[in-house]
């Protein structure tokens, strides 16, 4: 079993590399406070973009052209999606840092994570919000947020570990994680077709549990009231932005800002405008 936090309770470094522990216990510990109603209306302001030595063919070609293309799914609240029609998200502001650090502007192309199993789009530099090499071919930057699996469920019934889960039935979207998180704990899988189903399933009483993404799961529960997250199982998974194979140079200065929006608390602040 993974990292488990219920409620207000105590957190536990699962990631064993110092890495994973700065971009995946904060993810976690939003847990407690989404669960806790610590939530509030106060967000930090956006970092400022990192300062790194970007030389070679791509880095130049992009500077020559004024524009950071980028492709993300914009179906992913909080990290991509559209709000007033406009790409928003955590995704989205990091992509806009690392447009900055190379002096350019940011051009987001909304593309289906389906659609990229073959590599990055040839109309864009880099993918954004992926999971490394196993989804996108290509090259991967180091990662800059990494998450797990959370159930989600209603506080008069709330379901406080995997155990609980057993002989349920479960809401979680075909296809996803969640479904052999759900397995594994000995639940029944009732699937959807999107995890945002999964998750209105709980809030409308259809089911007593869901299990998805902790990032959907932080964000629905924040906006719902009287749901209960309790998170950290499966494997982690690392988000990254992924390059063209023909792009180290690219590669190189997206993994360079990345460590220095680590290094200097950049990341913390992006998570924390995004409850996560």
């Amino acid at each position: 079993m993974g990292l488990v936090t219920l409620w207000c309770g105590p957190l536990r470094a699962a990631a064993r590399s110092s890495w994973l522990r700065r971009v995946a216990v904060p993810a976690l510990a939003a847990l407690a406070l989404v669960a806790c109603g610590a939530r509030t209306g106060q967000v930090p302001p956006l970092p400022a973009a990192p300062h790194v030595a970007a030389v070679g063919p791509t880095v130049d070609k992009i500077r020559r052209a004024g524009v950071f293309r980028v492709a993300v799914d914009l179906s992913y609240p909080p990290m991509a999606f559209r709000r007033d029609g406009a790409p928003a998200g955590f995704d989205i502001e990091l992509a806009t840092l690392l447009a900055r650090s190379l002096g350019v502007r940011l051009v987001v192309v909304d593309t289906p994570i389906l659609t990229v199993r073959d590599g990055v789009p040839a109309d864009t530099d880099a993918v954004v919000g992926v999971a490394p090499q196993a989804v996108v071919p290509g090259l991967p930057s180091d990662p800059y947020y990494t998450s797990q699996q959370a159930i989600l469920s209603q506080g008069r019934s709330a379901v406080g570990s995997l155990d609980g889960l057993r002989g349920l039935h479960v809401a979680v979207a075909a296809g996803s994680r969640g479904v052999a998180v759900a397995q594994d704990a000995g639940a029944i899988p009732d699937l959807t077709y999107l995890p945002e189903e999964a998750l209105a399933a709980v809030a409308q009483g259809r089911a007593r549990a869901a299990v998805a993404d902790a990032p959907l799961v932080l964000d629905y529960a924040a906006s719902h009231a009287g749901l209960r997250v309790v998170g950290g199982f499966g494997a982690p998974v690392p988000r990254v932005v992924v390059v063209s194979k023909d792009a180290p140079d690219l590669a190189s200065a997206v993994s360079a800002a990345v460590h220095a929006l680590d290094r200097d608390g950049g990341l913390g602040r992006l998570r924390a405008r995004w409850h996560l």
